[in-house]
C-alpha cells in the first residue's frame, strides 16, 4: 500500500474553469489557454486544458486565471508547470501567493468539492 506523501492533501471543486497564459521568456508572444480544474491543494492545481500546448514550457513561469466558485472574484496567480499527466493535463505549482489570499480561495473551492 503506497503511503501519501504529499503535505497537503488535494480535493476535487466541480465546475472551475481556469485558463494558463504563457508567454515567451522575450514577452514579445503569448499564449492563452482555456480548462477546467481537476484538483488542487495548498501548493498546487491541476488543470485539464481543452486543446494541448504547444511547446514544451516545463519550468517556465505561467499564469493561472479562475473566478472563485462562490463569490465570482477573479484571481491570478503565478506557477510553474510541474507534472504532465496527459496531454492536457498539466500539474501547477504555485509561486508568490499570499497565504490569506490562499485561504480565501481554498475555503470557496473546497466548499463546491465532491
Amino acid at each position: 500500500m503506497d503511503t501519501e506523501k504529499r503535505k497537503h492533501l488535494r480535493f476535487n471543486p466541480t465546475d472551475i474553469s481556469a485558463s494558463i497564459t504563457i508567454e515567451t521568456e522575450a514577452h514579445i508572444e503569448k499564449q492563452v489557454l482555456a480548462g477546467t480544474v481537476v484538483d488542487m491543494s495548498y501548493s498546487g492545481i491541476k488543470i485539464r486544458l481543452n486543446q494541448p500546448l504547444k511547446e514544451d514550457i516545463e519550468n517556465m513561469e505561467i499564469l493561472i486565471a479562475l473566478n472563485l466558485p462562490e463569490s465570482g472574484v477573479p484571481v491570478t496567480i503565478k506557477g510553474m508547470i510541474k507534472h504532465l499527466n496527459e496531454t492536457t493535463e498539466y500539474g501547477f505549482q504555485y509561486q508568490d501567493i499570499k497565504e490569506q489570499e490562499m485561504d480565501q480561495m481554498m475555503f470557496e473551492c473546497i466548499k463546491v468539492s465532491h
